[in-house]
């Protein structure tokens, strides 16, 4: 086993000479990396306008643009604090450039060197497909595996038959399991549309991490391929190399977007709910209630083995993530605890708002209660002034002889 965590059985199986490891020109002091994540974070929280441009005001509109130049005359000449050598003024951040061009292929091979290559079969990658699968640094797609790509992964990369019997199989736990040469990831992904989580659309994500390439495997479609694709892409152009570390990291900075978002699109309906109690009707409060609790379950039941995965893989596999991605996947770790820390906070919420709303149903049954029990109370006392009289009437109405009708 080398200094990277893999042995080289790996080179053996797919008959390569073992190749010099590319040094990383990069740290997390790299502006272009952290402009990148923290771009994309903003972007995904939108979810609308997925291009980025500085524009160092510039502005396409035309009432921008008269404000501007307005301004331009009344505005002091200043000196430019700062220059970045090497970058230009105008630095544009593209994440949709696959969007166009991109369909649900079966196949989906990227590199920095070949860019972007789809297809329905394997050999219709590329004239000569095998030598392309030797390449180094690159990321393939499979989606809806058959048989013929289990023969592959098994024949071709050395895949052990658990790893394939797990991903053939689906619905397993989620895990992160260590074999010689690679590392498999078994993730289960939920579909999230509009902040509500979609029945039946769950995603069987599988992630076979090896030292030179790495291959994402998935049984149903996951609109979010499209969003790494750019992320990456936009990675490899700006910051650094595309080795398979940064794909897997892209894959969690993915997932902990969606979260991310789907917590920012609960937390103001939640408060609604708070607010709202005294117009809406408390049975419709209290459906709206539970069907929110089952809404947090299931982002807990995404966000909590995702957690559970980058812990292990800290702990057992950080000599085959570089450095700097292992830091930055301790930082989606942090943010998947604040996610889970933010689940019981609104869980906490939902509970003591349904123990409100008990107690005020409670508290109106009880005073509905008691002014019934008013009623009744006059309604006795009325009785009582007049049952004397009505028993008096009653007895000297009647068809009898009475004794004192003698006198």
């Amino acid at each position: 086993m080398d200094d990277s965590g893999y042995s080289t059985k790996e080179d053996k199986i797919r008959n390569l000479s073992p190749l010099p490891r590319r040094r990383r020109l990069m740290s997390m002091e790299n502006t272009s990396l952290t402009e990148v994540i923290t771009v994309y974070e903003k972007l995904k929280k939108g979810r609308e306008n997925r291009v980025y441009r500085q524009s160092n005001f510039i502005d396409s509109s035309p009432r921008m643009d008269s404000d501007f130049k307005e301004a331009e005359e009344t505005i002091p000449i200043v000196p430019t604090f700062f220059h970045v050598q090497g970058e230009s003024k105008l630095h544009v951040l593209d994440f949709n450039k696959y969007n166009k061009g991109f369909r649900s292929s079966k196949y989906l091979y990227f590199s920095e060197k070949a860019n972007l290559l789809q297809a329905d079969f394997i050999e219709n990658l590329s004239p000569d497909f095998s030598q392309l699968l030797k390449e180094k640094n690159y990321w393939l797609n499979i989606f809806d595996p058959n048989e013929q790509d289990f023969y592959i992964l098994f024949n071709s990369y050395g895949v052990h038959d658990l790893t394939i019997n797990d991903i053939r199989e689906g619905n397993t736990e989620e895990k992160m399991e260590a074999y010689k040469h690679y590392t498999f990831f078994s993730l289960r992904l939920e579909n999230f549309q509009g902040g509500e989580r979609k029945e039946n659309v769950d995603v069987d994500f599988n992630i076979l991490l090896f030292k030179d390439f790495i291959i994402t495997i998935h049984d149903k479609n996951w609109p979010s391929i499209t969003d790494i694709l750019g992320f990456v892409n936009l990675l490899s152009a700006h910051s650094t190399v595309l080795t398979p570390d940064w794909v897997l990291f892209s894959c969690f900075i993915e997932m902990n977007q969606d979260a991310k978002y789907v917590l920012d699109s609960i937390e103001p309906e939640i408060t609604k709910i708070r607010v709202g109690s005294k117009s809406i009707e408390m049975s419709d409060i209290m459906r709206r209630n539970f069907e929110m609790e089952l809404r947090l379950y299931s982002i807990s039941r995404f966000i909590k083995p995702k957690m559970r995965i980058l812990r292990q893989l800290k702990v057992k596999c950080s000599k085959r993530v570089s450095k700097v991605v292992l830091r930055l996947l301790g930082d989606i770790l942090e943010e998947f605890r604040e996610q889970s820390h933010d689940l019981n906070h609104f869980n906490h919420i939902l509970e003591r708002s349904q123990d409100t709303f008990l107690a005020i149903v409670t508290s109106d049954q009880s005073r509905e209660a008691n002014e019934m029990s008013l009623v009744m109370k006059r309604i006795s006392e009325i009785a009582l002034i007049f049952l004397p009289i009505q028993s008096i009437g009653s007895f000297f109405g009647m068809n009898v002889t009475v004794p004192v009708n003698n006198l």
